[in-house]
């Protein structure tokens, strides 16, 4: 009986150590591979971009006047990649066009790709579709007041004046030596901000600054924070 009890005891000790041990919780760093299998210092060069809102049939598609909105995105993605990456990014030839006007189509043609990829001398591409909607959100909110007379709350309707920004990209990577698609991703970011801030490009740049890190996961390790337990 006192032979069988020993060990319990003991089990029950540990048991009762451990419990009553303290435990603390630090923050750590832990490190995101990058999406693409790459190993950092490729040569990278950015086709056109569809945009979507020239792909649209409706009367009310937005046209933006003073933003061509594929030289504004890849002008901003070129300089991430040169500033936060070892790659080397390659002009891309002026004159390229691109083949079809379909997302799906795009991603499949790979001859047209394997040319592009002998041009440039390039070992990845940067194809996709843009899209960046400027609406008008204003509208009527229901809120409540205290009357200064009476000392009672009521509720007025109050006009609420502002403006959404919403930018989404589906960055397709190609391979320039076989002109196959490496990988697809969509990436969007939507912003509201009040009617005197209706600037477009202003709100181009608040969406494109929310997606930094993420576009630059494709290619980049990131580090992502993380809470962790540690056992005294």
């Amino acid at each position: 009986m006192r032979r069988a009890a020993a060990p319990a005891l003991l089990v029950a000790i540990v048991l009762g150590s451990a419990c009553s041990s303290g435990t603390k919780e630090v923050k750590l760093r832990l490190p995101l591979r990058p999406k693409l299998a790459v190993t950092g210092r490729e040569r990278i060069s950015l086709a056109p971009f569809l945009v979507a809102s020239k792909l649209s049939d409706k009367k009310d598609a937005p046209r933006y006047k003073d933003l061509d909105l594929d030289a504004e995105f890849r002008r901003y993605l070129g300089k991430q990649l040169g500033k936060r990456t070892k790659m080397t990014l390659v002009t891309m030839p002026q004159d390229v066009r691109l083949p079809t006007q379909n997302l799906k189509d795009l991603g499949e043609a790979t001859d047209f790709w394997r040319g592009v990829g002998a041009r440039t001398g390039a070992d990845i591409l940067l194809t996709g579709v843009v899209d960046f909607r400027v609406e008008n959100k204003s509208g009527y909110r229901t809120e409540e007041y205290r009357s200064p007379i009476d000392n009672r709350v009521y509720y007025r309707q109050v006009r609420i004046e502002s403006t959404g920004f919403t930018f989404d990209v589906t960055v397709v990577a190609i391979d320039a030596h076989t002109g196959g698609k490496l990988f697809q991703e969509n990436f969007r970011d939507t912003k509201e901000k009040s009617k005197a801030r209706v600037d477009e490009l202003v709100g181009l740049f608040e969406n494109l600054f929310s997606l930094e890190n993420q576009l630059l996961g494709l290619f980049v390790v990131r580090e992502r924070e993380a809470n962790r337990y540690v056992f005294d």
